[in-house]
């Protein structure tokens, strides 16, 4: 998947890492004091990064997808420029998921509307408490006040859902037809296909689980069959992916995951901790108020798999330094680091390395560049000066 979020929150759900703007001390101190969860603070950030990775979790196709992305941006690196196939493959498959459909609507449009409506129902409102505004009507007027206005990702595909069914029903609705959507190859028509289905009889899909839906469908055997493949260790999506499925399955069991995973807002605030750090991000990198980033580990990146993290974080910098070799027009975003002077930062081929060395190291400590190396051959600055200016 591409980078899903903004300033506030970046995720690489297909390799179970999310960024967070928010600094750790913030985050620790809202743990603590069990705050509230207001709408756009930083726990808003925090729940659209988990559901984000949960969208992932529940889903062959996006695990299709993660994967061929990884495996495309290792080409990319390893060919360094030389073979055209390589980057007209990354570049595909980095804009796959904002491709529209001939609906009018992308699956990102219809993941970013999911994620907000669940992120909105684990939010805390006064008006919403008081009786003065349904859960919808509140949605509503949330997605009014945001910036990117009709536009945006986080509305299109609940306006779209909503001209069908009405806002409260697609208030409802939506995560769950999101989630069922994507267990198929064909997302985007298999939720208009299920959205018809479901205008005709709302309450009854409101109201089933998603095992009696999975039923319903006829999609039960072939969903737990997917999953007997992750169990079975086949290479279906990237291990972050895969590995954190199996310990979710091993930690909730298949039939618990599965209610979370298609109604998220519904059980993440229920769920115990080890139930809860098994579906959450494996790795959530925070900046820190003293400086430098905090590696917050979860589920399988804590307890199983002691390489996980930097393994993940290896691979989204192999990523970052693909996309900004191929992809027309982007630029790198801003690095976290303090070594102005080093002579790999003017390429921005690092602007995805979230494991920079202290302000105590040399630049030449960096991990990065043995990274990049493995990947091309090369060290970033000769890429950049070779690759960087065509």
């Amino acid at each position: 998947m591409h980078p899903t979020g903004s300033r506030s929150e970046l995720g690489y759900p297909w390799a179970g890492v999310l960024v967070l703007g928010g600094d750790f001390e913030t985050y620790s101190g809202l743990a603590s004091a069990n705050a509230a969860q207001a709408h756009g603070g930083e726990l808003h950030a925090f729940h659209r990064g988990a559901v984000d990775f949960l969208h992932v979790l529940g889903s062959p196709f996006l695990q299709n997808q993660g994967l061929r992305l990884l495996r495309s941006a290792h080409e990319v690196l390893e060919t360094v420029g030389a073979d055209g196939a390589a980057v007209d493959e990354f570049e595909r498959e980095a804009r796959l998921l904002a491709e529209p459909c001939p609906l009018g609507i992308s699956c990102t449009d219809l993941l970013e509307s999911a994620t907000e409506v669940e992120v909105n129902r684990l939010a805390t409102s006064p008006e919403v408490e008081l009786g003065l505004r349904t859960r919808a009507e509140m949605h509503r007027a949330l997605l009014e006040q945001g910036p990117e206005g009709p536009e945006s990702s986080r509305r299109r595909g609940f306006d779209w859902l909503a001209a069908r069914v009405g806002d409260d029903d697609a208030y409802d609705l939506l995560p769950l037809l999101t989630f069922l959507a994507f267990v198929t190859q064909e997302p985007c028509e298999t939720f208009a296909s299920l959205a018809s289905s479901a205008a005709a009889d709302p309450e009854t899909w409101t109201e089933m689980s998603a095992a009696q839906i999975l039923d319903r469908l006829e999609w039960s055997d072939q969903y737990d069959g997917y999953w007997d493949l992750v169990a079975a260790g086949e290479p279906v999506g990237t291990p972050y992916v895969a590995d954190a499925l199996n310990e979710a399955m091993t930690r909730l069991g298949r039939s618990l995951l599965l209610e979370v995973l298609a109604r998220p807002a519904v059980y993440l605030l229920q769920l115990p901790e080890h139930q809860l750090r098994s579906v959450l991000p494996p790795v959530i990198v925070y900046p820190s108020q003293t400086g430098g980033l905090v590696h917050h580990l979860n589920g399988v990146a804590l307890d199983v798999d002691p390489m996980f993290a930097s393994n993940a974080l290896a691979d989204v910098a192999a990523y970052g330094a693909a996309e900004r070799l191929t992809l027309e027009g982007h630029g790198a975003s801003p690095a976290y680091c303090y070594h102005d002077g080093c002579p790999h930062r003017e390429s921005g081929l690092c602007h995805r390395w979230y494991g920079p060395p202290g302000t105590a190291e040399g630049h030449d400590e960096c991990h990065f560049i043995r990274v990049f190396a493995h990947h091309t051959g090369m060290d970033p600055a000769g890429a950049w000066s070779r690759l960087g200016a065509r």
